[in-house]
């Protein structure tokens, strides 16, 4: 009998962008292949409790759908109680083609759709934009104005005079926007109050932005970040005349607007299977986004609201279709 296979493995317990697994597994793990089972062991999570080392092992003829995205693994498990999908990351891309090629190439048909279609979309937003630049340079300029706005020293006392020092720079200042400093309007989108401020709204634009970018096509996408951050800076001072207003996430929101409605339109070159996952991931972050503003004081969720039904007509205007000449049309 030839020896298993054995691969070092690192696990992930309810994570948004990595693999996950139904047993708890948390941290580094291995993985076993044999010719009739497949081995798991690593430490499970467990609530109040010291974590513990486990064992499960999985029949080969159970697994199917298996398949790999750089250097993660994921695969289902078809069993009595239901199907479960495991998922955990390797050393890297090398070690993620080698486990794919061990184990069963057996595909629903449910999945191989949604994988086909998957990978349609993929090809296609690579054909028309393969880079971001936009992102990039949004990115660079909302981090070099807080940098120096950082080292300007007047402001650095009490709140107010941190509040003054912020109109200084061009925040959405209610009173001076109203009465004719309507670059204020634009100038509040690339001011953040604090650090945990301007890295909260670059993570969620780097997150989101890259594949709108893709989508839309990087100069479509910096006039629907423009037109979302000042419907927003507007929507804000029309709510409340007295606002003193800085950030990029009224920006974000319509970014997020724009892509529910490229997604939404007929004949957008996005697949069913992908405009599926689009809209539960964007609705959880709405809800989450929109929900947390009501609860936590100072957030301006006018601009948010306003970002995200500005960008959403933007997204309307500005959208294009992302067939391929020659490639399958579905």
């Amino acid at each position: 009998m030839a020896d298993p296979d054995v691969f070092e493995v690192r696990f992930y317990v309810n994570r948004r962008t990595k693999p996950a697994n139904p047993f708890h597994f948390h941290g580094k793990g291995s993985l076993t292949i044999e010719r009739d089972f497949v081995i798991l062991r690593s430490r499970s999570h467990r609530t109040f409790r010291m974590p513990a080392h486990e064992e499960h092992r999985l029949r080969m003829v159970d697994i199917v759908n298996v398949h790999t995205d750089g250097q993660g693994v994921w695969f289902d498990v078809q069993g009595v109680k239901g199907d479960q999908t495991v998922g955990f990351d390797v050393g890297d891309e090398a070690q993620a083609d080698r486990i794919l090629a061990l184990l069963p190439r057996r595909l629903t048909d449910e999945f191989a759709i949604a994988h086909a279609e998957r990978l349609i979309f993929h090809d296609r937003i690579d054909h028309w934009t393969p880079s971001t630049p936009a992102i990039w340079a949004l990115l660079a300029v909302n981090i070099a104005v807080f940098v120096l706005m950082w080292l300007d020293q007047s402001g650095h006392g009490s709140a107010i005079e941190q509040s003054q020092k912020l109109v200084r720079w061009g925040s959405n200042a209610g009173q001076q926007t109203l009465h004719g400093q309507w670059w204020r309007l634009v100038t509040s989108m690339f001011l953040h109050g604090s650090v945990l401020h301007i890295a909260f709204n670059m993570f969620a634009l780097l997150q989101v932005g890259r594949l709108v970018e893709r989508m839309f096509g990087s100069l479509r996408f910096f006039g629907l970040y423009m037109l979302s951050g000042v419907s927003g800076s507007l929507a804000s001072v029309m709510w409340n005349p007295h606002v003193n207003s800085v950030g990029a996430s009224g920006a974000i929101f319509g970014i997020i607007g724009g892509l529910l409605a490229f997604i939404g339109r007929e004949n957008s070159g996005v697949p069913a299977t992908v405009v599926k996952d689009l809209r539960g991931s964007l609705a959880l972050f709405l809800l989450f986004n929109i929900g947390a503003g009501f609860v936590y004081p100072h957030t301006d969720n006018a601009a948010h609201l306003g970002g995200l039904i500005g960008g959403y007509l933007a997204g309307h205007l500005l959208a294009r279709s992302l067939h391929v000449p020659g490639q399958n049309q579905s």
